[in-house]
């Protein structure tokens, strides 16, 4: 059965990954396209060169695209694999966060959130990390320092910042105030290097002016969204509901560290949903980063769950949608 293919254990998956996302991207393959970014959407500091470099090739914009894709697919697997929240053994989160991503059609080229899932991803496992260290100073800096620069790539991550408190606060009983400070501290270093540059090109109206238009910018992809947009999005819906009910009820068998490792994934998601509600540059790229936490979700929701055959019935139907998706 599919199911049971997907969650093996097998070293066949480090092939079979990048596989899936070539043949499920084939839209983009045979009509490549780059982002329809918004004025100062791909100007942020770190991100403007890498789009300069390939704003004249849009099967560019595609390779790099799914290039990121895989990374971040075989990271999602190490984070798992290292603090094993999921207690087996398995390559579903990964197999699980190619199919969320192939359905996200806008998410077949490059867009600066791929940095900036990449960043929030190596922060967070630097916060997980916190939990059985005994000094965390530099688990604290580190992760203010990640979110920071990829803030710098896609400007929305810095607003992920409170999830590092907060991740402290659950992963430590008694967090000291200079771990906060340290967080903090490493948050304002890239950014105070970044105002130097502008400071002494004489561009600091140009910072102003790139900070300003991913705040307020309407993006109304959302809006302009097409029916099968909305069909894919109620279809995760219907993984995420029942999937957070079955979380729920298993919660108190789980570890003290996988409660902790799944609030913090919880406030992860929070944070997307009310980006996407209040800040009006966010649109449905913002939907890349949810997937990192709807990857564990769904994951270990079909893993754990009694009947198997509605699990393969449920990814039967995510393959089949993806799939229509490609061709609608």
């Amino acid at each position: 059965m599919l199911l049971r293919f997907l969650k093996s254990n097998q070293a066949y998956h480090f092939v079979l990954i990048p596989l899936i996302i070539v043949a499920l991207w084939i839209r983009s393959w045979l009509h490549p396209a780059v982002f329809p970014f918004f004025e100062g959407e791909n100007q942020m500091l770190l991100y403007r060169p890498v789009h300069q470099l390939l704003s004249g090739s849009a099967m560019a914009n595609a390779v790099a695209a799914m290039l990121f894709a895989m990374l971040l697919a075989f990271l999602i697997l190490r984070l798992n694999t290292v603090f094993a929240f999921i207690r087996v053994r398995t390559f579903l989160p990964s197999n699980i966060f190619v199919l969320i991503i192939s359905g996200l059609l806008l998410a077949h080229t490059l867009h600066p959130v791929y940095f900036g899932a990449l960043f929030l991803l190596l922060a967070t496992e630097r916060i997980f990390s916190a939990y059985e260290s005994q000094q965390i100073h530099s688990n604290a800096f580190d992760a203010g320092f990640l979110i920071s620069v990829g803030s710098l790539f896609y400007f929305s991550l810095i607003f992920y910042f409170p999830v590092i408190w907060i991740g402290l606060l659950l992963i430590r009983k008694t967090p000291e105030w200079r771990h906060f400070a340290l967080a903090l501290t490493g948050a304002l270093l890239p950014w105070l290097f970044a105002f130097s540059y502008y400071f002494l090109t004489d561009s600091l109206p140009e910072l102003a002016t790139t900070v300003n238009q991913n705040l307020v910018t309407p993006n109304n992809l959302l809006q302009q969204g097409s029916f099968n947009h909305l069909i894919y999005l109620g279809f995760l819906i219907l993984l995420i509901l029942p999937g957070s009910f079955f979380l729920i009820g298993q919660i108190d068998e789980k570890k003290i560290s996988t409660r902790k490792y799944f609030q913090i994934f919880f406030v992860i998601f929070l944070t997307s949903v009310a980006l996407l509600l209040v800040v009006p540059a966010v649109s449905l790229e913002i939907l890349l980063i949810m997937a990192i936490p709807l990857t564990f979700l769904i994951s270990n929701y079909l893993i754990y769950m009694r009947r198997q055959f509605w699990g393969n019935v449920l990814i039967y139907l995510f393959l089949g949608l993806i799939i229509y998706l490609q061709f609608a």
